[in-house]
């Protein structure tokens, strides 16, 4: 039995989930999107007719997920949301309390409030809450892990995580809430919950974190998408944005855009994590773990190189001489079908848009899996909760000038930070 799902969302977020949607119809058959909702007709209108044409799914067209709910002829079981985050915990929820499964894109909520809310629904429901994070579900990440695991740099000491670069005083991805605190924007938080939960899923949970952070470029210039991000351009043109700015507007940012971090996880292993998007002339990204007997070199995610392993004296493992080292690793049965029935990997050329469509298609298997067969997502709440958890813990040391637990950030014994957001969108709770 497929699983019926509406796509909650038909921004940019929304068009790439439907191009994962279409990959996933091309192997599996588990999912059926039956809805797209969007309170822009225009914009659910353009998504749903790229669903039309590229599966044999006719999706409705709903102004809202109210709308979606209260018609009987598409039998909604599931919804994806993909909206901006203000809204997940608000649709999350009343979803779960409607009886539906939930898929909701990363950060899980706006902040840990509003995810122990939707945690709560979750219980008293049994609804599945599945979080798409999709950094980890790379099978370059999976070898990463794998390696990891088997000891093939010995015991870890340390990981170093840096994404260093700058967005030329422009606003993050052209929307203007991603340069608000109080909408959970800034690059720190909006992407780097993806270097947190890619961290998390290499090295183990972590216990505490200290850092500095600043919010450097306060001016931003609202350009046009094509402009800031124009690899993505082409997916989101059919989007239209909540506010009254235009392109060429002066935004004001007061969100974080740069965070330098230190942490310590549960292993004993110490990690350093630095993110910012207002480092003009001068760019970093690297993703290393450090170990007994050498250092494990990860790619960036998304991009089909081969991770590599160079040991105290210079010698180079990478390619297929990696997968000698993990004997018995190989990818789980939907990956696998996804990259044309390939088991084990150490590279793979794919141009980034597929990739991306890919390990969405990964994301919807993952909720289908966890309905259908009464198991827990592999990206549930408790992970999505870690790894967002870790981004605020960024955020709220940097306030406070001190060490954070994380457990104390999950729990809300800290939340500094999150209060003037939690204050401005009226979230209330445990």
């Amino acid at each position: 039995m497929a699983l019926n799902v509406a796509l909650v969302g038909a921004g940019g977020m929304g068009m790439r989930h439907a191009t994962g949607y279409i990959e996933l119809r091309k192997y599996l058959d588990d999912v059926r999107m039956v809805a797209v909702c969007d309170p822009h007709l225009e914009s659910a209108e353009a998504v749903a007719r790229v669903i039309v044409e590229g599966t044999p799914e006719e999706p409705k067209v709903f102004s809202s997920l109210a709308e979606a709910m209260g018609s009987k002829e598409i039998g909604l079981d599931a919804v994806d949301i993909v909206t901006s985050t203000p809204a997940h915990h608000v649709l999350a929820i009343e979803a779960m309390e409607s009886g539906l499964h939930v898929m909701v894109e990363k950060p899980m909520g706006l902040t840990l409030t509003a995810c122990r809310l939707m945690q709560k629904a979750e219980e008293s429901t049994g609804r599945v809450l599945s979080i798409s994070e999709n950094f980890r579900r790379d099978p370059m990440n999976r070898l990463a892990r794998a390696l990891l695991d088997a000891g093939a740099i010995g015991d870890a000491y340390f990981a170093l995580d840096f994404s260093i670069g700058s967005a030329n005083r422009g606003v993050m991805h052209s929307t203007v809430w991603r340069a608000k605190k109080d909408q959970a924007g800034g690059v720190v938080l909006d992407a780097g919950v993806h270097n947190a939960d890619l961290l998390l899923y290499l090295m183990g949970p972590a216990v505490r974190v200290f850092a500095e952070t600043d919010v450097n470029d306060r001016e931003r210039l609202l350009r046009p998408m094509s402009d800031q991000a124009p690899g993505l351009a082409a997916i989101y043109t059919h989007r239209r944005e909540a506010g009254g700015e235009e392109v060429g507007d002066v935004v004001e940012q007061d969100a974080v855009d740069t965070a330098f971090a230190s942490i310590r996880f549960e292993s004993g292993a110490a990690g350093q994590m630095i993110i910012s998007d207002a480092s003009h002339g001068y760019g970093l990204g690297d993703s290393v773990v450090v170990g007994s007997e050498g250092t494990l070199y990860r790619p960036p995610s998304r991009r089909g190189s081969s991770p590599r392993i160079v040991r105290d004296d210079g010698s180079v493992v990478e390619g297929d001489d990696l997968l000698e080292l993990v004997p018995d690793w190989e990818l789980d049965d939907v990956t696998s079908s996804l990259w044309d029935g390939e088991l084990r990997m150490s590279s793979y050329e794919m141009d980034f848009r597929q990739i991306d469509a890919k390990i969405i298609a990964i994301e919807y298997m993952d909720l289908a899996g966890a309905v259908m067969d009464g198991r827990s997502p592999e990206v549930g709440s408790d992970e999505g909760m870690a790894a967002l958890a870790l981004a605020y813990g960024v955020m709220e040391s940097g306030e406070a000038h001190q060490a954070v637990k994380i457990e104390d950030v999950v729990s809300g014994k800290v939340r500094g930070f999150q209060d003037e957001i939690d204050r401005a969108a009226g979230i209330v709770g445990c």
